[in-house]
């Protein structure tokens, strides 16, 4: 008899098959039991090897031993004629069906009802911790839902370590990135989901308050050379889940691709139809072919996108971005990202030297270089226009270049709005910071400087019919509260405004501080005055590039509303000596602080120097080139001049600042005491009186 006919007739392969069936079955439900009681991943691979080992053990031990009715017997001691493998072998073969017939109910049960359990899980890891029993918002600023609407909730990280959460917000941002590129999908932002990462709220009420017919929550496991990403959609109408499953496969960044491809094109199926033929080309492109550079690249991808916007992100997320590039030269999305680090560093003002700026260069143009058409390419390029060239028109033609590639991203969509009202194009900007809150309507970022945008406008009448329904849909939006302050002010109402500063506790941000400096001033406080610059969050905020001076220069008016001369000049040389040493950074930034230089020396009397530096100011930030700062800039430079002696020239730009679309706020200029040194001119007078002076002080 041939061996191979031996193997057959003493069941060794039906033995072999029978176990493997058993060990795959026993790997599935240890896998479950194993991620529910959080045991750690070298209990399931200790399983997987105990299991390998059994295998030949088995073939063995099914060729050298033979059932009897008499028991277990090596095969050799049996005797042919009594020999009963016939029957063990049928005994076999029930039991491999009835083992495979278990087998298929549980991979039915997994791919068809796992997520009704994932969901219920998913729930509960995330109830853990509760961030803030927020209120939810009225009904009328409730957003309806959109039927071709998804809510992509932060994936669970269901690794063993903390390490590996940046990898799961990656995948998450990427994913979101994917659907962006979907026309005619409502994605809401990772701004506004991230808040549901840790909350007790359900899925029907997270839906309602972002307003979607579907949500997509799931969650990721690295394992070694593995991983494993479990998805669910869910109908948030029907409370049904329009799909669910679970992909385990070999760590590769082809097969994560192909995983966040997949996903989409179900979204995409379940909410709005069909993926046309350049949505699908779109989903191809592999952004690296090296695993440790896509990591690196997630990893500053999770710094960039922490909550606050801080120099402390980009300082850190820079490390990784360039271990990227290091890992892959041809790593676009990384270059991409380096050009926003750079462009940042200038930005904000902790690093303005020009290797800073030659670098954030080189990361465009290697971006460019190695992937021209990607979306992530387009928007730094608009970056680079927009925070490195001061190209506010440029920057608008190129983020709609970019929103043509990724519709759906209203990140992109509340850059262009920022640009474009510094082009010029004010209601152009209203327009799309309203197209961004209708796409996201929890995209809080567009709230507050829509609300900015109006002031600079001094449209406060449309400002104030929508101020409190922001401040009721965020309660904790501090800077909506900040600027429903400076409404007040602008609008004559001091006590409304103090009302509402008195009741905040102090935060770093420009809103806060432009707000609690300008109260006191308009109130006639000097006391109020000379404690607000004693906070500490003031006094940190006043350290940053573009705020330099300013604090010095508040004192210094209040020691000289008090009638203390000398140290009001002693406060306006401690401005110009830290105005005169710091490098210019060719940004709108020298602007700004070139007006602030030139009020100090017309506050101490150099006016020669007042004016020439005043003409730098305006050559360095003219409005032509900023409307919207660069016309702030205007007014501050305006005040130099009647403090200069050059009224005549003072008044024509004040009446025409005040005629301006973003000009002078009567109101401000009424209050303010810093131009009281003007008021024996009647024709300023008249000017600065606001229309509804009776009314108010009424």
């Amino acid at each position: 008899m041939s061996f191979f006919a031996e193997l057959k007739r003493r069941n060794v392969f039906r033995a072999g098959i029978a176990y493997v069936v058993v060990a795959w079955l026993v790997l599935q439900v240890a896998d479950v039991v194993i991620n529910n009681i959080g045991a750690p991943d070298w209990v399931f691979q200790v399983i997987m090897l105990v299991l390998a080992l059994g295998f030949p053990l088995v073939l063995v031990f099914a060729w050298a031993f033979e059932m009897t009715p008499d028991g277990l017997k090596k095969e050799k001691d049996v005797d042919r004629n009594q020999s009963i493998t016939s029957k063990t072998g049928r005994k076999l073969d029930f039991t491999i069906i009835g083992i495979m017939a278990i087998a298929l109910s549980y991979f039915v049960w997994e791919s068809r009802f796992q997520g009704v359990e994932t969901s219920t899980t998913s729930s509960a890891e995330i109830s853990s911790t509760n961030i803030g029993n927020q209120s939810s918002p009225i009904n009328d600023v409730t957003p309806a839902s959109d039927d071709n609407s998804i809510a992509v909730l932060p994936f669970a990280n269901r690794s063993n370590s903390e390490d590996d959460a940046f990898f799961s917000d990656g995948i998450h941002d990427d994913l979101l990135t994917q659907l962006a590129k979907i026309s005619d999908l409502k994605v809401i932002s990772r701004t506004s989901v991230m808040k549901y990462k840790v909350t007790e709220k359900t899925i029907p009420e997270i839906a309602t308050e972002l307003g979607v017919s579907t949500i997509l929550e799931g969650g990721i496991q690295r394992a070694g050379k593995r991983i494993r990403i479990n998805a669910q959609l869910i109908d948030v109408t029907t409370d049904q889940h329009l799909w669910a499953e679970t992909f385990d496969r070999e760590m590769t960044v082809e097969n994560i691709f192909d995983i966040q491809s997949e996903i989409t094109r179900h979204i995409v199926q379940a909410v709005r139809g069909e993926m046309t033929e350049e949505e699908e080309l779109k989903l191809t492109r592999v952004p690296t072919n090296n695993l440790q550079a896509y990591e690196a690249y997630l990893q500053a991808l999770s710094l960039i996108n922490r909550a606050d916007y801080s120099q402390e992100n980009y300082i850190e997320a820079e490390v990784w971005a360039n271990k990227a590039v290091e890992l892959d030269p041809e790593f676009a999305q990384a270059w991409a990202m380096l050009v926003e680090i750079n462009a940042q560093a200038t930005w904000i003002g902790y690093d303005s030297s020009p290797e800073r700026f030659a670098n954030a260069k080189t990361a465009l143009d290697n971006s460019l270089r190695y992937g021209p058409d990607l979306p992530e390419t387009i928007a730094a390029e608009a970056e680079y226009q927009y925070r490195v060239e001061n190209n506010y028109k440029q920057a608008v033609v190129t983020f709609k270049r970019a929103l043509l590639v990724l519709p759906g991203d209203v990140a992109i969509m509340h850059s262009l709005a920022v640009a474009e009202r510094r082009a010029g194009y004010l209601e152009d900007a209203i327009a799309s910071f309203e197209k961004t809150l209708e796409i996201d309507s929890g995209f809080s970022r567009s709230t507050s400087t829509l609300m900015e945008t109006l002031i600079y406008m001094n449209d406060f009448d449309r400002a104030t019919s929508q101020i409190d329904q922001f401040i009721l849909k965020y309660p904790d939006a501090r800077d909506l509260r900040a600027t429903k302050a400076q409404i007040y002010m602008h609008r004559g109402q001091l006590e409304s405004a103090r009302i509402l500063v008195d009741n905040m506790t102090p935060w770093v941000s420009s809103a806060y501080y432009i707000t609690a400096t300008l109260l006191p001033l308009l109130e006639r406080d000097s006391e109020k005055i000379l404690a607000v610059q004693s906070l500490p969050e003031i006094a940190v905020q006043a350290d940053n590039r573009g705020f330099l001076g300013l604090g010095e220069m508040n004192k210094a008016w209040a020691f000289r509303f008090n009638g203390d001369e000398e140290t009001a000049m002693h406060q306006a040389r401690i401005a110009i000596q830290k105005l005169t040493s710091v490098p210019r950074t060719n940004t709108y930034i020298d602007g700004v602080e070139l007006s602030t230089l030139a009020l100090a020396y017309a506050f101490i009397g150099e006016n020669d120097l007042a004016l020439a530096t005043s003409r730098e100011s305006m050559l360095a930030l003219p409005e032509e080139s900023d409307a919207l700062f660069g016309t702030d800039n205007s007014e501050a430079n305006v005040l130099v001049l009647a403090m200069a002696g050059k009224r005549e020239e003072a008044l024509v730009e004040i009446e025409r600042l005040l005629q301006h679309p973003i000009g002078f706020s009567p109101w401000l200029l009424y209050l303010d005491p810093r131009w009281d040194f003007f008021r024996d001119d009647e024709r300023f007078n008249t000017l600065v009186r606001p229309d509804d002076l009776a009314e108010t002080m009424r």
